[in-house]
């Protein structure tokens, strides 16, 4: 059975790998990645296109600016991830954000996405917190994944509990290099393979 030190072991790998990758393959990979968003986007029915959550990348991720930007020229909703003080543990909340605010590079949970922030009123109306029934598309960054679907993310669990409030109807979509596939990804009963994954 595999534990979480196998789980430990081979997030260690794959992010070194993927840090390793040069930084022009990495941008040349992200623009085929958003591409592909791109027609995944025009492909959902037009109520479906209304909401698109997205992350803001961080160290070697998958940079999804080109498909963000695209999402603003379709008219969509845009909303990033936001960690927040919730009681004893923090929760994620996916947040809209204006391509303005997005442009101006200055939107807390942007430019810090794993630091939480104490829910407030001018919080919630600068970026109100966007229901998870309402998102179409959910656009997923991993640490690794493998040919079944199957997503190791970075430990915190905060995809795992999010993802199942999602609607059916929605669609969400994994990201990675094609530096991050492995044979065989770890899994613990509570764990779920995602839809579809995208790589390049």
């Amino acid at each position: 059975m595999m534990t979480a030190h196998d789980k430990a072991t081979m997030r260690a790998r794959v992010l070194q790998a993927r840090d390793a990758l040069p930084f022009a393959c990495r941008q040349a990979a992200s623009q085929r990645i958003c591409t592909q968003l791109m027609q995944v986007l025009a492909d959902l029915p037009s109520a479906a296109r209304h909401t698109v959550a997205v992350y803001a990348a961080m160290r070697s991720e998958v940079d999804l600016d080109t498909f963000i930007l695209a999402a603003f020229n379709c008219g969509c909703r845009v909303a990033f991830p936001c960690m927040q003080v919730s009681g004893a543990r923090h929760a994620m909340r996916m947040r809209a954000v204006s391509e303005q605010e997005y442009r101006s590079k200055t939107v807390p949970f942007i430019n810090h996405p794993v630091a939480a922030l104490e829910p407030t009123a001018a919080l919630d109306a600068r970026y109100p917190v966007v229901a998870p029934a309402d998102i179409g598309l959910i656009v997923v960054p991993l640490v690794a994944f493998d040919a079944r679907g199957q997503r190791l993310g970075y430990g915190g669990g905060n995809y795992d509990r999010y993802l199942p409030q999602i609607s059916p109807e929605s669609e969400i979509v994994g990201v990675a290099f094609a530096a991050q596939q492995v044979d065989r990804v770890p899994t613990e009963p509570h764990d779920h393979p995602l839809p579809r994954i995208i790589s390049a």
